[in-house]
């Protein structure tokens, strides 16, 4: 189906019935994600899907109106299936179409996990080898496969700790692997992959001279182009948004934020922020990038410069708002910024205009998903709030174990990995996925 075709479909499904009002948001959300399949091309996957970390177009908002507000994993209450992952990961899942696909590894092997959507039943696994441990590895902090996947429809993309890169087939065939070589990288290296038209992008930054942002051939893995970034170590993963100047590549950094053009890799403009740690990665909503920096605070910058436009591009800038890992999300007026505490900043000026205290430390992004908010701590308790300035609390959860991983959201369907678990929650009402 075109994308035209199934942009129409997504429009009139969420602007019919007595639900109209409670959906606009995430329609408008939704239309501002299909400028993804611009930048795909006609073969981009579904709006339904969750291509890769954060989703369509790395928004972290899904239209899904009925997902779940409570689960109890140990009776199996709201959990429609559970899968065991062969190999450990802190990556996060994605979907595509009727699969569901995580990534794990340890030191010597990789691999790609593809389960059916409806029963979890394992349909193929496509497994590398690994060379090499990183020096600066932490087992404690990360693993070998803390990378999100990406999907074009068609192919599975994952990079893992030591650089190694794996492209497989949809059918479980492996298509093709590159590899960039052990990462200098304080913690390990943790950046998800993500694809413009017929290229995987890598943010391939490290602490020395070989820091670059690479392309590859979706089809050959033959290297397209590569830049040498300066702009300091990073835990980010990029993005990729549609200007009125054209298609640019998001990246943050412990220097920064920088855009370079999908094309060619030439940079486009920079905004110069010194910061440690970086690991949040940005959001593109309304014009504007929102960038987390780490305890420098979180800004909005206008994407329609050139140069260094650190003096000129910055909307606004809340040196308040930061954030150690987990990436902001906008759902409606609200930047949602999460550590100690769930921040609401004003969109329009970035001030503060909600704030509830939290309980844990936070490697998960947070989740919109039907105007609700999902948050996870690291030990696996979910607290789901209105996404809105009340910050209201809505319902909670638990894992019952540790998590870092960011939930998937498709069809009113949560998915979410543990270390070495796939779960699949079930909608508030019954459906099927």
């Amino acid at each position: 189906m075109n994308c035209m075709l199934w942009k129409m479909g997504i429009i009139f499904k969420a602007a019919g019935g007595a639900r109209m009002k409670r959906n606009v948001m995430g329609l408008v959300l939704t239309v501002l994600a299909l400028a993804v399949c611009s930048a795909m091309g006609e073969d981009a996957v579904k709006v339904a899907d969750w291509p890769g970390f954060r989703g369509a177009g790395a928004l972290a908002v899904a239209a899904d109106a009925n997902t779940a507000v409570a689960w109890d994993v140990k009776s199996g209450k709201g959990i429609l299936w559970k899968a065991d992952l062969a190999l450990p990961g802190s990556g996060s899942v994605i979907v595509s179409g009727t699969n569901v696909i995580a990534s794990g590894a340890t030191g010597t092997e990789g691999g790609i996990f593809c389960f059916d959507i409806k029963t979890g039943k394992p349909l193929w696994k496509g497994s590398i080898p690994l060379k090499g441990k990183p020096e600066v590895f932490e087992e404690e902090t990360t693993t070998f496969a803390p990378a999100t996947p990406v999907t074009d429809g068609k192919r599975v993309f994952a990079v893992f700790a030591t650089g190694a890169i794996s492209a497989f087939n949809m059918d479980g065939t492996a298509a093709w692997t590159a590899d960039l070589g052990v990462p200098e990288i304080t913690y390990g290296y943790v950046s998800s992959p993500v694809i413009y038209k017929n290229t995987l992008i890598v943010q391939h930054d490290q602490s020395d001279e070989k820091a670059a942002l690479v392309a590859f051939d979706t089809q050959t893995g033959k290297e397209a182009w590569r830049m040498k970034r300066s702009m300091g170590a990073s835990w980010c993963s990029p993005i990729v948004i549609e200007t009125s100047k054209g298609p640019q590549i998001i990246l943050v950094s412990c220097g920064g934020v920088s855009s370079y053009d999908p094309k060619d890799g030439r940079e486009i403009w920079i905004v110069k922020r010194e910061s440690s740690d970086i690991v949040s990665s940005p959001a593109f909503v309304n014009g504007l990038v929102i960038a987390t920096l780490g305890t420098k605070g979180t800004l909005a910058i206008r994407p329609d410069g050139a140069g260094d436009v650190t003096k000129t591009h910055v909307a606004w800038k809340n040196d308040d708002a930061g954030a150690e890992v987990a990436s902001p999300v906008v759902s409606g007026d609200c930047v949602f910024v999460v550590s100690t505490s769930a921040l609401c900043l004003n969109l329009a000026d970035g001030k503060k205009i909600g704030e509830k205290e939290l309980e844990g430390q936070f490697y998960s992004s947070p989740v919109v998903a039907g105007g609700k908010l999902y948050l996870i701590n690291r030990e696996g308790e979910v607290t789901i709030l209105k996404a809105d300035k009340t910050l209201e609390a809505v319902g909670k959860a638990s894992f019952g174990e540790h998590l870092d991983a960011t939930p998937a959201v498709s069809g009113g369907f949560l998915f979410v990995r543990t270390l070495k678990k796939l779960l699949c929650i079930g909608p508030a009402s019954p459906s099927k996925p």
